[in-house]
This record gives structure tokens, sequence and C-alpha cells, in this order.
């Protein structure tokens, strides 16, 4: 972080803090010392590619996963030692639009919408109606609060699931792959309302995402990964630059920031397929090590070869 970001840092105020945080499966670490803050009212994109651990640090920080080593905070209470009555109480503070939308097929749109108010509040029907009309306006939605999921588009599902996300007024809201399953068009309003509701209740927003039009159209901060580890967390003007970095000066930026370009511009040769290509065919196919390679020379010669002797 440039000394101009950590002076900004200094100034903000962390809701979410992650220290060292490993989390294992089956004695792998999936995520690997991770530390970063997420600060009041910005949108913090967490992006990477397929297995980089995002979806995983997602679930995280929001206590489904009990991780292995390190802490989270979420407003200041340690969620990893947090007990049940703690952990309810933090859980009223945030709200998740999930990949599926995540809407009880056997409710209507309002009902959905209801059910955390309803839950959680010791409201009048009367204002839980009320309160129900205003989030379902938000997204754009009043007019089909009597409709199942079943009866809208992928696109409308995604938007009462943050009409729902937003039931309790959340201070932060977690968003796993927004934009996953849309077309270009509905992907692009579904970033325009979180940008608005961003503005329109204050919230905190930590988004996961692998598309970079949607990351980039949404961040304040954006935080790779690659492998587990949290190779940089930075302004979205660092990774702007990164994108347009020009390929005579590739050679100039470190390995980690070569990496990161690649992913941003989604370019087929980088140190990403590097990678998958330095992986040995024969050796993954037939368990074989170095040494059982030694000698490569063939069992059956071509007629053809042989020829050409």
């Amino acid at each position: 972080m440039s000394p101009g970001e950590t002076a900004q840092a200094e100034e903000r105020r962390p809701v979410i803090k992650v220290r060292d945080l490993v989390k294992r499966f089956d004695g792998r670490a999936v995520l690997d010392g991770v530390n970063f803050d997420v600060y009041e009212g910005e949108t913090l994109v967490i992006m990477g590619g397929s297995g980089s651990g995002k979806s995983t640090m997602l679930r995280c920080m929001i206590g489904s996963l009990v991780i292995d080593e390190g802490t989270v905070e979420l407003f200041g209470t340690n969620i990893c030692t947090a007990t049940e009555a703690e952990m309810n109480e933090v859980r009223k503070r945030f709200g998740i639009l999930f990949q599926s939308g995540a809407l009880f097929n056997s409710m209507t749109l309002a009902e959905n919408v209801a059910l955390p108010i309803q839950e959680h509040t010791d409201l009048a029907p009367e204002i839980i109606d009320i309160q129900v009309k205003i989030k379902l306006e938000l997204v754009a939605l009043r007019e089909h609060a009597e409709k199942y999921p079943g009866e809208i588009s992928g696109g409308m599902k995604k938007r009462a699931g943050l009409a729902r996300a937003t039931a309790l007024d959340p201070r932060i809201l977690f968003y796993d792959e927004p934009s996953a399953g849309l077309d270009p068009v509905t992907s692009a309003e579904i970033d325009h309302l979180m940008i608005d509701l961003s503005k329109k209740l204050s919230v905190t927003s930590v988004v996961v995402t692998h598309e970079m039009d949607s990351a980039f159209a949404v961040a304040d901060r954006m935080a790779m990964f690659d492998k587990g580890r949290m190779l940089c967390v930075r302004e979205k003007a660092y990774f702007e630059r990164l994108r347009d970095t020009p390929e005579e000066s590739v050679p100039e930026l470190s390995e980690d920031e070569q990496l990161i370009r690649q992913f941003l511009r989604g370019d087929p040769i980088g140190p990403i397929t590097a990678r998958k290509v330095a992986s040995n065919y024969a050796e993954d196919l037939l368990g074989l090590s170095e040494t059982d390679r030694i000698d490569k020379t063939p069992s059956v010669v071509t007629t053809r070869t042989k020829a050409m002797k």
C-alpha cells in the first residue's frame, strides 16, 4: 500500500478485520495467511480465478465456515470466538446476496422479503408490509410482489434476493458472484443497482466476482486472490494501471503483477497459463516421477521415422 493509501486507511474505520486467516480442507490450505481490512462505506471487490479461495473467504467472513487459524472481526466482534447469541446479533447487521438468489420457491417475492423482518423484529404486520414495499421499490420489483420465484427471470431473482438482503437495513452487504449467469445488459443493471443502493443506504459492500467489467464498475478497492494467497489489496486505480500496462513494459512488472495483469485482461498467454503448461502431462496421467522418466526413447519406431534416418 502506498503512503497516500496508508494515510487514507488510517482516517477510515474498518468494519471488517481479517488477520492471519488460514482455512484448510483435508489438510490442504485453501486460504493461507490472509490479512486485510474493509472500511466503512466502501465497496471492496474480491477477485480471482476458479479455486483461488475467494468464495471460501466470503464464507469465512460471514461465519458459515470455522477457520483453522487467525481471526475475523465484524463490527469489533471476533466471530471466531463469539457465542451463538453474539453471532445472532452480528448477523442482523449484514445481508447476503447469494449467487443463485436463494429465494424460497414456495413464497412470493413479498413473503421472501418479509421473512427476515418477521423473524428478527416485533414490528406489526402493517409496518412490515410497508417495509417490504419500500425494499421491493428500491430494486424496481414492487409491482411483482405477489409473483413466485418460478415466475420471474434470473435477473429479477437477483434483484429480489437483494431486496431481501436489505430487509433489516444492514451495515454490510456481501455479494457472491452477483453477475453470474446473467446477460451483459442485466449484469450492468445489477451493477448499477449495487452502486445505487450503496449510496442510498450508506452500506459497506464486499463483492466476490471474477467478472472484470462488473468489478471495475462497482469497486473502490480490489483484492486479488491466487491459490489461497491474497496477492494484494489496493485502490482500483492501481489495478487499472496494471490492466493498461503496454506489452513492452510487462517485463518490468513483478511476477505477481504480471499474473494480475493477465487475469484482468483475460490474456491467453502469461504466468497463469504458463503455470498450467508447466505441469507434466505424462506425470499426471501415469503417476511417473522425474526418475521414472529417464529413458525417453519410444518403444516403437515408426516406418516413417526409420526412413528419415
